[in-house]
């Protein structure tokens, strides 16, 4: 074939998508960390299938049409760190036949592969050999190395085909933890997925091509479950949130009064300022009784039954703003709702787990994105959540290093101006919250919100997918392991155990503060058992244990 059409172009991208999604269990497979949250695979045939949804947009068969709207489906479906890197990678793609309409020829496919390897490496502040960054740039050199012999479009994609392979085997000789762990790269593995679809896509019969878009159109049209509202009365349905400014005030004996007030009951904070959040059915109550405490400021009530229906279309939004002063709304039901009017910034987290999504919200996060470990979210999806806030400015804390990139990419496709800070953990992100001010201009707060994630160092207890070794540790499948920022340090058979065995190689002289969030799969009871222990052994810090509600882990610690 001398050159490819834009119909061919699609065959590609579409026989691609499906070989990389029969694939993407191998490819999550190749995660070096043992951990169950290796989602390589499934984040780019994600970012992969949004694009090239997005092709049925396009009005014709020109090739410059098709790879614009490749480059924005994969860059709105861009899921983690890997599914941005590839939205890149079509971004250069789509650059490098910007001005083609009806066929390429192989100078043009090579010259876009080239664009698509600087684009991928410019995205990246680090860029680190021996990942699917080497196995786009050996492509690239292998298909412009063919095109320079003359060789034709066929010619030049098997090239990059037979490059990408290369490049993919020599991965664990450039980084050593590849080597170690006995795999190749992940994301390297999906990049030659989709090469070999590229390839395949040339001569797949028209039968089979039909077969595969009939398979799409089914899974397209499968019905989404979608959240249903409660027919019952909803029991507390106030959510009610405000921070008390004072002195000698006891969060917890605030703490325990109001335990019997409703539920959902979080108080963080000292004798000097302290916040709180619970679901209640007597607002007025709650505020009365806090109100002798001290002054209340940031006050805040929710009607999350108005919410739900909000959520179903059926209302509007409902939440109550007040001034420092009290006696305004002892006499709740009374008072009349908010204005509409936009405030100066607005937070958007990403979150997993119920419980850490109400403590989120209570420290003030205007839009929760569920996700996180294995379900990394859309630049879509945070860029519709960044668009529901209503504020000038948004902050976004991304809560996981593998959704910092995509929260990145939000900047460029939206109106208002966004700030993203870095969070790698919740309990980085609950730490950098702390110093939130919401009337406080943007930069203002990215600056003091930053400042703030070297106070907190964050452990994470789970179970191991595979057997391997992490230094000294010999680990086996099922043994549950406990990493200190990002690092597996403990390794037994027990989650408390583990959990203990973590904290003591965290905590240190300087330690005031430690906070348990316990997962859905972790019981309420053993929590407790671990927060009593913890206590005994550190009778200098504050044990704080909190209900996570997190998938996969079953503790996520925090030391302030």
């Amino acid at each position: 074939m001398d050159v490819i059409n834009g119909v061919t172009l699609k065959n590609m991208l579409l026989v691609a998508a499906r070989n990389l999604e029969q694939q993407k269990d191998t490819v999550n497979a190749l995660n070096v960390f043992p951990v169950p949250d290796g989602d390589t695979g499934t984040n780019m045939s994600l970012t992969l299938n949004a694009a090239v949804k997005e092709l049925d947009r396009a009005k014709d068969n020109q090739i410059g049409s098709l790879t614009k709207l490749l480059a924005r489906g994969s860059l709105m479906g861009a899921r983690g760190n890997s599914g941005v890197i590839l939205s890149q990678f079509f971004r250069g793609f789509g650059d490098g036949l910007a001005d083609i309409k009806n066929e390429a020829t192989g100078e043009d496919i090579a010259r876009a592969f080239v664009s698509a390897s600087q684009t991928t490496y410019r995205a990246v502040m680090k860029p680190v050999e021996g990942t699917m960054l080497t196995v786009a740039r050996v492509a690239s050199e292998a298909a412009q190395e063919a095109a320079e012999e003359g060789k034709d479009a066929t010619g030049v994609i098997k090239a990059a085909l037979l490059g990408a392979q290369k490049a993919l085997a020599d991965t664990p000789s450039m980084l050593p933890v590849l080597k170690e762990a006995g795999v190749v790269d992940a994301g390297g593995q999906g990049l030659v997925c989709i090469f070999e679809g590229f390839w395949a896509g040339l001569t797949t019969s028209p039968e089979e091509l039909e077969e595969i878009l009939a398979q799409q159109r089914e899974a397209a049209a499968e019905p989404v479950e979608v959240a249903k509202i409660q027919e019952e009365v909803l029991v507390n349905k106030y959510c009610t949130e405000f921070i008390i400014l004072g002195e000698g005030i006891d969060p917890e004996e605030v703490r325990k009064e109001l335990e019997t007030q409703g539920d959902s009951v979080i108080v963080v904070g000292d004798e000097h300022v302290t916040k709180v959040h619970i679901h209640t059915d007597y607002p007025g109550k709650i505020l009365q009784y806090c109100g002798d405490l001290g002054n209340l400021t940031e006050i805040a009530i929710d009607n999350m039954m108005l919410q739900n229906q909000e959520f179903a279309g059926n209302g509007e939004n409902h939440r109550l703003d007040y001034s420092t002063n009290v006696d305004n709304v002892v006499d709740f039901p009374q008072v009349a709702a908010q204005s509409n009017a936009a405030k100066e910034v607005g937070v958007v987290a990403v979150v997993a787990g119920d419980g850490l999504a109400d403590i989120f919200r209570s420290l003030g996060v205007d839009y929760i994105v569920t996700g996180g470990q294995t379900m990394n979210p859309s630049t879509e999806d945070l860029v519709k959540a960044v668009n529901a806030v209503n504020a000038k400015s948004v902050i976004i804390l991304p809560n996981n290093k593998n959704v910092i990139f995509s929260a990145q990419q939000v900047k460029e496709l939206v109106d208002k101006e966004v700030g993203v800070v870095p969070t790698r953990s919740a309990p980085q992100g609950i730490s950098a919250l702390m110093y939130f001010v919401q009337d406080d201009p943007l930069e203002d707060n990215l600056a003091a919100m930053e400042s703030s994630l070297g106070e907190v160092k964050t452990g994470e207890i789970t179970y191991a997918v595979r057997s391997t070794v992490a230094g000294d540790l010999q680990i086996e499948e099922r043994d549950i392991i406990g990493l200190a920022e990002g690092k597996i340090a403990v390794v037994g058979s027990n989650p408390n155990d583990v959990a203990f065995d973590l904290l003591a190689t965290m905590v240190d002289e300087d330690s005031t503060v430690i906070s348990i969030y316990y997962g859905e799969d972790q019981q309420a009871d053993q929590a407790e058992l671990l927060g009593e222990a913890l206590h005994e052994k550190y009778p200098d810090c504050e044990v704080e244990v909190y209900s996570g509600g997190q998938p996969l882990y079953y503790y996520i610690v925090s030391v302030e």
